[in-house]
């Protein structure tokens, strides 16, 4: 993506196979790591050597200090079945079953939102959590979030 803004940190990680791009985005997914402690490094290697995938499967993560990263960034993800070729995956440090997001990931997830609904002309309905996804049983980005307030707090914030 051109002009990306500076914020987005890309680290450059090593992927086992070429990347696709991603051509038309109709979805914003958000995800949480479902453990305490992981970053984007342990995330990319757990996809690697456990799931046997090229690389993490989330176009950005967001450390729990609100660090925004590039993980497959504008290529086609790995983080929802059905959803990979036509959505963004973004993934929040820690399991939000047991613990809230900090302050620095909200804004930072916030921030990111409004960017991504920018450059892809989306409506805020079009930003789920992982377990609004048809067929989804899991509590993914963990039940401490709210995507409905997300939502709210994303509309108030970007008035379109």
């Amino acid at each position: 993506m051109k002009d990306e803004p500076d914020w987005i940190k890309d680290i450059h990680l090593g992927f086992k196979e070429p990347q696709v791009a991603i051509k038309d985005v109709m979805f914003i997914i958000v995800h949480h790591t479902e453990e305490v402690g992981w970053d984007i490094h342990k995330t990319h290697r757990f996809h690697q050597e456990h799931r046997g995938w090229s690389g993490i499967g989330y176009n950005f993560f967001i450390e729990e200090n609100g660090d925004i990263m590039k993980g497959r960034g504008y290529h086609v993800g790995a983080h929802a079945y059905s959803y990979n070729e036509k959505s963004i995956g973004i993934c929040l440090a820690g399991n939000f079953d047991i613990q809230t997001l900090s302050k620095e990931q909200l804004k930072s997830l916030s921030k990111l939102c409004i960017y991504l609904l920018d450059q892809y002309k989306l409506s805020i309905t079009r930003i789920f959590g992982h377990r609004e996804l048809k067929g989804i049983e899991k509590s993914c980005p963990g039940k401490n979030f709210n995507m409905d307030h997300f939502r709210e707090s994303i509309k108030i914030q970007w008035p379109k």
